[in-house]
């Protein structure tokens, strides 16, 4: 069967919360158009602070979503040597990461690589300069498992390993949550970002949006590109901080991240008030569009890189 999109590229970003698909193509202008994009909130990291572990639950569940996005690909006709799949916090830490990655291996026949923290946060500026058409902006990405930043002038790579999950499951009062994070925040050089545009990237930074937007209902394009006051995720911590779960439902935030919502408000904001930007702006297209431009770019210059068969390192 012929591909209908035969040049197009699948880029997977297999995280701690979620896990996600993005498969994309040039357009006649040389530019990334985006074929399909998904997002599945398979949790594989829950539970990891307590056990070090994936568990048995999150284990299925993560197999089970990259199942289904091997055979999309296969329906799609990509090719495996025109497919990248990631893995970022959750199996830099697990202990059975290898298990994970071999029985994924087997079942799907897909390749997750590793990526450094350094790399992860190089992927997310990369998908800013394309996405948002800035060639200097910091970057501050807030995942599941840790918090990525990327200076304006590419300088400084540099992650956490605190995120939205892994404080959610952290245990800790309210206050010792804020304060873990604004710890943990001191790793980042204080001011680094002050008088710059700091790009928030992820889910966390798309819900803020809707929220401070005071959107009628939960919409991603409606937030794409949105500028917020550097102080957002902090009010809107404490806003969230004082309503019941039922409450939060209200508001138009994503069902499955409202649970770990508050948390990684708390990670961003922690973030930002060390980094000082002047302005924030909000994109959910992060580390797998700048992972997609860099496979798109590789195969049109030179051999393609591979995402079935290899090792981890």
């Amino acid at each position: 069967m012929n591909s209908p999109h035969p040049e197009a590229v699948a880029a997977l970003d297999i995280g701690t919360n979620t896990m996600l698909l993005l498969v994309s193509e040039l357009d006649a202008q040389g530019d990334l158009r985006v074929v399909e994009d998904h997002c599945r909130t398979a949790r594989l990291g829950e539970g990891l602070a307590r056990s070090g572990s994936i568990a048995p639950q999150a284990f299925e569940r993560g197999l089970a979503v990259l199942l289904e996005y091997s055979r999309k690909l296969q329906q799609l006709g990509i090719a495996p040597a025109r497919t990248r799949a990631v893995g970022t916090a959750v199996l830099r830490r697990a202990a059975n990461a290898r298990a994970f990655v071999d029985a994924v291996q087997r079942t799907t026949g897909l390749c997750i690589e590793i990526i450094s923290e350094a790399e992860e946060a190089e992927l997310g500026a990369r998908a800013v300069r394309g996405e948002l058409g800035t060639e200097r902006a910091a970057v501050i990405d807030v995942g599941g498992g840790s918090t990525e930043y990327a200076s304006a002038v590419g300088t400084q790579r540099l992650s956490i390993p605190i995120g939205a999950v892994v404080l959610a499951e952290s245990g800790l009062p309210l206050a010792q949550q804020q304060a873990l994070a604004s710890s943990l925040a001191k790793a980042f050089p204080p001011g680094d970002a002050r008088g710059e545009t700091a790009v928030i990237l992820g889910g966390t930074a798309v819900n803020l949006a809707c929220l401070e937007l005071g959107l009628a209902r939960f919409d991603p394009q409606a937030a794409e590109g949105a500028r917020l006051p550097p102080d957002s995720a902090r009010r809107w911590a404490g806003r969230l901080a004082a309503l019941p779960a039922a409450e939060r439902l209200r508001l138009p935030i994503e069902s499955e991240r409202a649970a770990i919502l508050l948390e990684g408000l708390l990670c961003l904001a922690a973030a930002v008030e060390r980094l000082e930007p002047f302005s924030l702006r909000v994109s959910g297209r992060g580390l797998r569009y700048g992972l997609a431009r860099a496979l798109l770019q590789k195969n049109s210059h030179g051999p393609p890189h591979s995402s079935f068969g290899g090792s981890l390192d």
